[in-house]
Parts: C-alpha cells; structure tokens; sequence
C-alpha cells in the first residue's frame, strides 16, 4: 500500500475520537459492568453479520476483476476461508458463528439470539455502510471500510486485553477478536491498495478519498458511542424485579 496513503490513515485514526470513546475508556478502566458490556455485544453481532454484505454490493460495482479482487478476498474469509491451509472455507471460522462462540464464552444462550432484537445503533451503522457502498463514489466506499478495518484490529487487542483481564472470558475463548486482531490490518490493506490511485491523483479523488476516511471514522465512533448510551438507557427503564 501507498506509504503516504497508510501513514495519513494511520494518523487520522489515532487522533480521532474513536479511541477516546466512552465505550472504550470505561471498559478500559473497569467501569462498564459484564452485563452492560454483554449487552452490547450481543447488539454489536448484529454489525458483524450484516458487514460482508456491504461489502458485496461494493462488489457489484466494480466493472474488472482486478478491483473486485481485494474485495473477494475479504468476503471470502468473512464467511470462513481458510487461505492457510488450503482447504477452501470452514463454515466453523465465518465471523459471524466466531462471534457467536464468544457471546457464549459471556454466558449467552446460543439458541437466544434470535430472540435478541437489533437496536437503532446497529442498525444506523449497517445502513450507513450500505448506502455509501451502493450510492457513493467508490473511493469514498472503500476508504470508510478500510479505515473501519484499520481501527477494528486495534480495538479488538483493546477489547480482547480488558475481558480477559477482568476474567469475563478466557484468552482461549477469544476466537472472533482474536482473529480480527491478527487479520483486519491485511483487509483495511486489501482496500486502500484499490484507491492508491485516486490518492495519488489529487484533486476531487484524493478528497474522495479523505470523505470516505472520515465517514468511516465517524459512524465507527457513533456506533460504539449509541451501542453505551442505548444499552444504559434500557437498563435504567427495565423494571424492578420484586422479590
């Protein structure tokens, strides 16, 4: 990838709010309790189902192989393919049934889910990336899921790092964010080599470029931000259980 290109990602990412979000800072310093950090994650499974699919439609657009390469590539192993050891995809590693086994790991019912209903925070973000993966330019497009990529492998270290600290999960439990701590850096790589060009031109593509960085940053922030306040705001409503 571009080195001027990644070095600029690299920046405006460690000086957004992003990583200063209330969701991180209070899981950091142990202020978010188990159930309020599950609660969310069980939201948040509702993003990691629903991301390939963006992507797919960005897909779509492209009009020759060589620009819908880095994007297979990504799909494939959002649904389990196994580069390594060649025998092509595992049903067991696609990220949404990774993610399913480390809700597990938090004590929630495999079989609950369905019952689990998807929040407006969730739900923002995932239309959000739709619609610029369909109606944007595709600089924009791929910028905003590379720059996601990007930030969702540090995050995943971040989050991985606190509930095995705080024992809520096992380290060999860790299966979905430690997958993603180890492979998003190659995906977010996957999508900035498809708009170097644009980068390089200048101009309207390289602000393209910018807007597509930005917007991922922000949604990303706001998904995590609403997923903390949504959650809080249900617990505060829930009723008193009498005894």
């Amino acid at each position: 990838m571009n080195e001027a290109l990644f070095s600029w990602v690299a920046r405006e990412a460690d000086s957004h709010a992003l990583f200063g979000n209330e969701y991180f800072t209070s899981l950091k310093e142990r202020e978010m309790s188990r159930e309020v950090f599950t609660a969310t994650q069980q939201q948040f499974y509702f993003a990691v189902r629903y991301f390939p699919r963006p992507m797919a439609a960005l897909m779509a657009r492209m009009p020759d192989s060589a620009l819908r390469q880095g994007l297979v590539h990504n799909v494939s192993e959002e649904h389990g393919f196994e580069e390594e050891t060649g025998e092509g995809f595992d049903p067991v590693l696609a990220h949404d049934v990774t993610f399913r086994r480390f809700l597990a790991s938090l004590g929630v019912c495999p079989g609950g889910m369905p019952e689990v209903r998807e929040g407006a925070a969730v739900r923002a973000f995932n239309t959000s990336l739709m619609g610029t993966c369909l109606m944007e330019r595709t600089e924009v497009a791929f910028a905003c899921l590379g720059v996601i990529e990007h930030c969702f492998a540090g995050l995943s270290a971040l989050i991985g790092d606190s509930v095995v600290g705080q024992g809520w999960v096992a380290s060999h439990a860790l299966v979905h964010y430690t997958l993603h701590a180890e492979i998003d850096q190659r995906h977010a790589a996957d999508f900035f080599k498809a708009v170097e060009g644009a980068w390089a031109a200048g101009g309207i593509s390289r602000a393209a470029v910018e807007d597509g960085v930005w917007l991922g940053l922000h949604i990303f922030n706001r998904l995590y931000g609403d997923l903390l306040a949504e959650t809080l705001r249900s617990h505060e409503c829930a009723p008193a259980i009498v005894p």
